[in-house]
């Protein structure tokens, strides 16, 4: 299911329409929290937004894993 959910992330972040992007990573990484990728995806998709403190924020979780 999380998988699915990341590349239904995927796809909204193709088309630029990040706060999807973010609610479809959010949801994947509520299902594997331990997926690094997850957060990867979720911090580009932030940044895309130009929500930088919170895109760092996963970046940071990614650099933990």
């Amino acid at each position: 299911m999380a998988d699915a959910l990341k590349d239904q992330g995927n796809k909204a972040f193709q088309a630029k329409d990040y706060d999807k992007a973010i609610d479809l990573f959010s949801q994947a990484i509520a299902l594997d929290p331990n997926n690094f990728v997850l957060f990867s995806n979720r911090s580009a998709a932030k940044a895309g937004k130009r929500q930088y403190a919170a895109a760092l924020e996963d970046a940071e979780q990614v650099a933990l894993t």
